[in-house]
């Protein structure tokens, strides 16, 4: 389309075309008609009056002075409804791509960027600001903020945009004032909008228009307010999620905590668990794994042997015994649903790359790359660690037995991880 303040030919695009088409059948064509008529039967009768043949001349030129301007106020008619229609489009691809974001943010900071970012689309607003409560009775915070040096303008106009933060909360409605502001240093007009967020807590959107005279338009108003929305349902849910981890994670430490008493091997496996899990995590890092396997690979280092709780403590020196433990952890762990994806990686802790190994016998790729850096992970820590009757070796040393199977019981690449980890000196035996 057209942009102000700037010519372009009547025929450069296709709209400008359609329009002028139609203009031309519906007026031009018409009005030549009238005038090959009026020539042809009408002016001779008025023989040789100069008077009545320069009236119809003109009559047909206001004809179509008044239909050409038709025409352009139908062109600008059209342009301005188009321009209108983009404008509500991109407000809506905005909203739903900020509502597909929201749905799979985790925490409440990834939530309140998010929304910040999404504000700043939809209203071309200088700066926008995420306010929420830590706490209840405590004061509005800015949580996250977009825009260009949104911190200074915040601080300078803490005062005033008070005022208005003040009324829409105790409203519960959007409030709006303007500035008047016409130097730039300040914002021209302020828009606070509520939100809800978990827990009964309070929160806000900040928008601050920066440019002299501008304003908040309706249509403005409704697309930040509709995002207010889907922003306070992602809150919620991002509080029922970190609930959800915390319960996780304590009821894993639990679990840990049960499994080192029901082993009950004194010194010799203390902490057996928690050091796995954090070689592995240094290994994945390695061969930069992202943080959903990460995280599943830390949960299955620390409940790779749960299935020991299945197994009577008189067998767990039964070789035969203790090889079904991968299966009973899997059991154990896939009817959870927060363990799901956990499962199979405990199951298959115990695969060789070559295929000897059990419960499946899968070998390669076909294991899990989490359990093949849980075994390395696992065989390290028994190597550097007094285990049973075996003594405890250095790190060197223990690198050159985990070498040593490379291709058979390990992952090459694994092992390159965990020989890169210690060239660094971040292994400790």
């Amino acid at each position: 389309m057209p942009q102000s303040g700037q010519f372009q030919s009547l025929f450069s695009q296709k709209l400008d075309r359609a329009v002028f088409g139609t203009y031309f059948l519906g007026s031009v064509v018409p009005t030549a008609f009238l005038a090959a008529v009026l020539h042809q039967y009408v002016l001779p009768g008025f023989g040789q009056d100069g008077l009545a043949t320069t009236g119809l001349i003109g009559m047909l030129l206001g004809v179509g002075v008044l239909s050409l301007a038709s025409f352009f106020a139908l062109r600008r008619l059209v342009d301005t409804a188009l321009k209108r229609m983009k404008a509500d489009n991109r407000r809506l691809e905005t909203i739903l791509t900020a509502s597909r974001d929201l749905s799979g943010a985790l925490h409440t900071h990834s939530v309140a960027d998010t929304a910040a970012q999404c504000a700043i689309a939809l209203t071309d607003v200088g700066a926008a600001y995420v306010l929420l409560q830590a706490g209840r009775g405590k004061p509005l915070l800015v949580c996250e903020s977009a825009g260009q040096d949104p911190a200074p303008l915040y601080q300078a106009n803490q005062e005033t945009i008070g005022e208005v933060l003040d009324a829409a909360v105790a409203s519960g409605t959007p409030s709006f004032l303007e500035t008047g502001d016409a130097t730039g240093r300040g914002p021209s007009a302020i828009a606070v909008i509520p939100l809800a967020v978990a827990g009964g807590l309070r929160g806000a959107f900040v928008l601050l228009h920066t440019e002299p005279g501008a304003g908040f338009a309706p249509e403005q108003v409704d697309a930040v307010t509709s995002l207010a929305g889907f922003v306070s349902v992602a809150f919620q849910s991002a509080d029922l999620q970190n609930s959800q981890r915390n319960f996780f994670s304590r009821v894993t430490e639990i679990l840990v905590t049960a499994l080192d008493a029901q082993l009950d091997q004194g010194d010799a496996r203390a902490g057996h668990p928690n050091r796995i899990a954090a070689v592995a995590n240094s290994i994945g890092r390695e061969l930069g794994l992202a943080e959903e396997p990460l995280q599943r690979l830390h949960f299955a280092s620390l409940l790779h042997d749960i299935g020991y709780l299945k197994i009577d403590r008189a067998l767990h020196f039964d070789p035969s015994q203790c090889k079904a433990h991968p299966l009973l952890g899997f059991r154990m762990l896939s009817p959870i649903r927060l363990w799901q994806d956990v499962a199979p990686v405990v199951l298959h802790h115990h695969e060789w790359f070559d295929g000897s190994g059990y419960p499946e016998g899968r070998a390669g790729s076909d294991i899990p790359l989490e359990s093949r850096i849980l075994l390395v992970a696992d065989v390290f820590d028994k190597l550097t660690h007094e285990d049973f009757e075996c003594p405890a070796v250095g790190v060197s040393e223990a690198l050159d037995q985990i070498r040593a199977g490379t291709g058979r019981q390990f992952d090459p690449r694994v092992v390159d991880a965990l020989a890169a980890i210690a060239s660094r000196g971040e292994l400790v035996a």
